[in-house]
């Protein structure tokens, strides 16, 4: 990463919404369930399985959910009967943890009770650190009900390994990831060293406790030295898979698959795409770089 890269990605917010549109296309499977099921069996083909994720957060009223818990659950209908290798992952801001808990917890009850019907699995997925012990719990709710239920644990929070024992000795299916929210040194580890360590810490925790384990990165020294994780604990056959994003490592997610290991891909749709997209180029500075330069080499 150099330095315009990084200066070029702290602009990227004012960018025309057309020309992240186009960039997008590589991150996003369009606005609507049909082009995600059409990404979905395409990755299937692949040797792939996937996560459909309804993109949005952080809804003003409980009303608003509406839309998305019919999305979730037109989906999960779809996958059914199209037989697709597929699950869904949840946020529950976006189904309204932060303006009605009680209205969030029909909601996500609605969705997995109807996943669980078709024995179709629920990632309910973790954001910022206010919403941690809110997460923990309606994630806990659902599944004393509910057996399709997992969880996400962020490496950057300082928390997690102890969140990471607790749920190891449930043997909750957890997914582990860096995390991508902005938190205070005081409750996060702000050094890239710091939670890559923290992330191999979780994984092998869970693996231990003989947990399911979502090993979800792109970084290249994660998928390696979690590789050796495995090889330590005998292969851990059926109790682990890698997960990456639509349109990032394409090259190492093939490289996963050719050599056997179980695949997962998050395929996020729908209309709130502008903001995902945003963040997904913040993330990546190098190509928010090639964006600028295309776009300079079309103008000159």
């Amino acid at each position: 990463m150099n330095v315009l890269d990084s200066a070029i990605a702290a602009v990227v917010p004012r960018l025309p919404q057309s020309v992240v549109g186009r960039v997008s296309r590589k991150y996003i499977a369009g606005e609507t369930l049909d082009s995600a099921l059409d990404a979905t069996r395409a990755l299937n083909q692949c040797g792939m399985s996937v996560t459909l994720d309804v993109l949005g957060e952080n809804i003003d009223s409980a009303g608003q959910a509406d839309p998305t818990v019919k999305t979730y659950r037109d989906a999960l209908s779809e996958m059914d009967s199209r037989s697709l290798d597929g699950n869904i992952s949840i946020k529950l801001t976006h189904l309204g943890l932060r303006v009605d808990r009680a209205a969030c917890e029909a909601n996500a009850r609605a969705i997995v009770a109807d996943a669980h019907r078709r024995g179709i699995f629920v990632r309910v997925d973790m954001e910022d650190s206010g919403t941690t012990d809110a997460t923990l719990e309606v994630f806990r709710e659902l599944r004393s009900e509910f057996s399709g239920v997992g969880i996400v644990l962020q490496s950057a929070l300082r928390r997690s390994e102890a969140d990471a024992r607790a749920l190891a000795a449930e043997g909750a299916r957890v997914r582990v990831c860096k995390g991508i929210y902005r938190e205070p040194k005081a409750i996060a580890f702000q050094d890239a060293t710091e939670i890559r360590h923290s992330f191999l810490r979780l994984v092998d925790i869970l693996l231990g406790h003989g947990c399911h384990v979502a090993i979800a990165t792109h970084d290249d020294e994660l998928v390696e030295k979690s590789g050796h994780l495995l090889e330590e604990r005998g292969g851990c056959d059926g109790s682990y898979e890698y997960q990456m994003l639509l349109g990032v490592r394409e090259d190492l997610r093939r490289d996963l698959v050719a050599a056997g290991h179980p695949m997962r891909v998050y395929v996020p749709f729908g209309q709130d795409w502008y903001a995902y997209s945003i963040r997904r180029l913040k993330e990546n500075p190098r190509i928010a770089g090639h964006i600028a330069r295309a776009m300079l080499r079309r103008r000159g």
